[in-house]
This record gives C-alpha cells, sequence and structure tokens, in this order.
C-alpha cells in the first residue's frame, strides 16, 4: 500500500537521509520518498503501519504534515493523535 502525506514544508535534501532511516525503520514501512518539490511524503507500507508513529517521526524532523487526522487505523480518533503533536 502506498500512502502520500501532504507536509506544511519540507526540508534540504540533506535531511532527507535522516527522515527515511527514521521512518523506514518502523514496523510495516518498506519505503519512503521524500518529494521537496511537491511537499510530499510517500510511505510504501503494510495495512499494519501506525500512522502515529510517522507523524511524530515527521514532527521530530521539522516537519509539519497536514491533514494528520485523516490517517490511522481504524479505532483511533483524532484526540488520540493529539498529545503527540503539541510543539
Amino acid at each position: 500500500m502506498r500512502t502520500a502525506i501532504k507536509v506544511e514544508r519540507t526540508n534540504c535534501c540533506v535531511f532527507n537521509n535522516s527522515l527515511n532511516r527514521d521512518i523506514a525503520s518502523l514496523g510495516g514501512v518498506y519505503g519512503v520518498n521524500i518529494d521537496n518539490y511537491r511537499n510530499e511524503v510517500t510511505v510504501d507500507h503494510t495495512d499494519e503501519v501506525d500512522f502515529s508513529e510517522i507523524f511524530l517521526k515527521l514532527k521530530e524532523n521539522g516537519y509539519n504534515p497536514l491533514d494528520e487526522g485523516k490517517y490511522g487505523k481504524a479505532g483511533y480518533s483524532k484526540t488520540d493523535y493529539d498529545g503527540l503533536f503539541q510543539e
């Protein structure tokens, strides 16, 4: 499965390698691509991926994901994510 996550901005290409490694190390993720021109992070993953972990990694690396409330497993609600994204 492939999911494209829009982000507010992307960093310079130099920083993409560390984010690629961080996200790729998560359970259920087998590929990551960061498109600096489209401000988009594409994640290839299984159905078991935990999007809250992906969004946490994005935030830790200075990316601001847009519409994060629409991603996630069944049973998760937007309030489950709220505590992860406070500055």
